[in-house]
């Protein structure tokens, strides 16, 4: 398998998890959204901010968008409302790197400048970086779900793989 197969695959599970955990989070109470936790981001809407942030910083970094390299704001995002249409328009970014995706561009090596510091990276790593990175944040998800007596529905790769071979 070419690595472009594989971060296609990783980003469309990312997105059907992600899509899973924000229809979730719909079903809670302005209150339950902004809850203080210890883990995560310090909240539902927080890990969701960050979340979308690091889509949005990583897009950037491959596609060299200096624009896009900044973590979104509370006050850019306050509702899970508006934080769903920015994150729309970060995901058509991807959807169009991804369609173009070669091998060749997988090996290309690009940075990422992050509290001062450069790092370098592939651009196959980078990509995966995000997908790995959400399923990290995911699990704080479902720890804050459980503790406001809420379920964050099944997310794994496994579900995903299984429901698209039922399709």
């Amino acid at each position: 398998m070419d690595p472009t197969t594989t971060i296609t695959q990783a980003h469309s599970w990312l997105r059907w998890m992600t899509d899973r955990s924000v229809t979730a989070c719909r079903s809670l109470s302005h209150e339950e959204l902004h809850r203080a936790f210890p883990i995560g981001l310090g909240s539902v809407h927080g890990t969701l901010l960050h979340l979308y942030g690091a889509e949005r910083i990583w897009i950037g970094v491959v596609t060299g968008s200096a624009a896009a390299l900044t973590m979104p704001t509370h006050e850019e995002c306050p509702t899970l409302e508006a934080l769903e249409s920015a994150w729309s328009s970060t995901r058509h970014d991807w959807d169009a790197f991804l369609a173009v995706l070669t091998p060749a561009e997988c090996t290309r090596v690009v940075e990422r400048v992050r509290d001062g510091r450069a790092y370098r990276q592939t651009v196959a790593d980078a990509c995966m970086q995000v997908p790995t990175h959400a399923l990290y944040h995911n699990a704080q998800l479902s720890f804050m779900f459980r503790s406001m007596g809420h379920t964050l529905p099944d997310s794994s790769w496994i579900l995903w793989a299984r429901e698209r071979l039922a399709d």
